[in-house]
């Protein structure tokens, strides 16, 4: 009998797609929560967007960058916008686009492991877990309608088989930094794979990388084109409507990087000890403090060791193959590839920060580098019993990332969480208000939630101009929704009042 869990030989032909699947049904299963409930895990920030698909449907706005600013490609909205129009604007239909990206990823990743690493299906799979099924804190993350977490995933993956595809190559580069910086680190692991390998600086790879950047240039001129006519802060709006000149991706990015060696290794073992143990979900805390209304937790009192064990395990028995081989293989490319991302998002977000760790998502991206390595290590690890600890390790891991996905499941099939926002909205359209001032947290979430039904200007933070001037010719009739008490006003929610404007 085969052995399901051995490496598959050069003339393997087994069918990934069983496994493309089952890894399908994974994914469903730990982000339907996100949209089914919408209190679960939405915020004003997903809400602009989802506003930017449904006035696009309507063919009310033309937004290329999101509202309100000049960097940020408005490609999830433009993606979102056919769902609208077919099914209407809700945010099960806004995240429905994010939930196919997550399974073409896996799918492009269980296809890539099998056909150019040479794994068996089942191998890929297991491979592929620390994407296919994280715990809900990560797991919210790779459906969030940011317009920025999923998509730098897929365009990694793309890079990477378009690598002999330049134009195309150069279209998705483009389109995909000015969606998210972070896409240049596929293009950098690229680079740096195909100098070790002896190609990039050969007169055909020049050629392919010049052809490459050309692409990129050119998706740049025509979107920084286009920006001359969209609708910069809503419909009606153009980029005269920005408050501030808006820094554009390269200058956002320069934003971000702070460099001090001072620095360097506490921020390294920050990274370490607080970041990845919390991004693979093995640190015990809340789902509330991912911003998911639940009161279930996730993670394990020491399940860090159980991360550093599979990583730990894979990294040292690929250092002792290479060692012993001393040659190199090609089918080693594409996991090499994906650690090389995973390993610049991480020191990207370790030691170009002076030590500050920030939010989780500008790391994501370590994922790819946990399935690569996870990938490598099962290609060449002939020792079954120390390939089945590894398994057994992973298994583990597995568990304790389904375990508070189960829960939150069974939370909101038994007693869902009503939502302070949801109260919020039920007391506005009980009194029949059409029209409120509220600030930006509060605003955008009512007023998508609500298809707009009810409008609520934002009092701070202003991305839909329309918004406020509409509110502002009806202000005999707004109210204001207020986070502080004031003289004549009623509590509605916890913290929260209905004020006069």
């Amino acid at each position: 009998m085969t052995d399901p869990l051995a490496p598959a030989g050069d003339s393997s032909r087994e069918d990934w797609r069983r496994f493309a699947l089952l890894a399908a049904i994974l994914i469903i299963f730990r982000s339907a929560a996100f949209m089914i409930w919408p209190q679960v895990h939405f915020d004003s920030d997903q809400a602009v967007h989802g506003l930017m698909a449904k006035h696009i449907a309507e063919l009310r706005a033309f937004p290329v960058f999101m509202y309100g600013q000049s960097y940020l490609l408005a490609v999830e909205a433009w993606v979102a916008a056919p769902f609208f129009a077919v099914a209407g604007a809700s945010v099960a239909t806004l995240k429905l686009p994010l939930l196919l990206m997550n399974v073409a990823i896996a799918a492009l990743l269980l296809r890539t492991f099998c056909r150019e690493t040479g794994l068996r299906p089942a191998l890929a799979f297991a491979a592929s877990l620390f994407f296919v099924l994280p715990a809900p804190g990560t797991a919210a993350q790779l459906v969030e309608a940011s317009g920025e977490n999923i998509e730098p995933f897929l365009y990694v993956v793309l890079l990477w088989l378009t690598r002999n595809r330049p134009n195309w190559g150069g279209v998705i580069l483009g389109i995909g930094f000015l969606n998210r910086e972070f896409t240049i680190y596929g293009l950098v692991a690229l680079l740096v794979l195909e100098a070790a390998r002896g190609v990039l600086f050969t007169r055909e790879g020049i050629k392919r990388r010049l052809i490459m950047a050309r692409g990129a240039a050119e998706v740049w001129l025509l979107v920084t084109w286009l920006k001359q006519y969209s609708s910069a802060a809503g419909p009606h709006t153009s980029l005269a409507d920005l408050n501030v000149q808006q820094p554009d991706n390269v200058r956002e990015l320069l934003n971000h990087v702070c460099i001090d060696p001072q620095t360097m290794i506490v921020g390294t073992w920050n990274a370490l000890s607080t970041h990845l143990p919390r991004l693979f979900g093995m640190t015990m805390q809340p789902l509330a403090e991912f911003g998911i209304e639940s009161k279930v937790r996730q993670g394990l009192p020491g399940g860090w060791i159980i991360l550093a064990a599979l990583l730990i395990i894979a990294a040292t028995r690929v250092a002792i193959r290479l060692f012993a081989d001393r040659r190199w293989r090609s089918e080693y490319d594409p996991c090499v590839y994906l650690v090389l991302v995973g390993l610049f998002s991480f020191g990207g977000n370790a030691i170009l920060r002076c030590g500050f760790i920030g939010v989780m998502r500008y790391d994501l991206l370590s994922i790819l580098g946990a399935t690569g390595l996870a990938a490598w290590y099962l290609r060449i690890e002939h020792v079954r019993r120390m390939r089945m600890l590894w398994i057994v390790l992973l298994a583990a891991w597995t568990v304790i990332s389904v375990v508070p996905h189960v829960g939150l499941w069974g939370e909101y099939l038994s007693h869902p969480q009503a939502g302070a926002k949801r109260l919020i909205i039920r007391q506005l359209e009980f009194q029949g208000t059409r029209y409120a001032y509220a600030d930006y947290w509060l605003a955008y979430y009512i007023t998508f939630v609500t298809d707009e039904r009810i409008i609520v200007a934002a009092t701070d933070s202003v991305r839909v101009r329309e918004h406020n001037r509409i509110v502002d010719a009806h202000r005999d009739e707004a109210v204001l929704v207020s986070r502080r008490s004031c003289p004549g006003g009623r509590q509605i929610a916890g913290g929260v009042y209905l004020c006069s404007p």
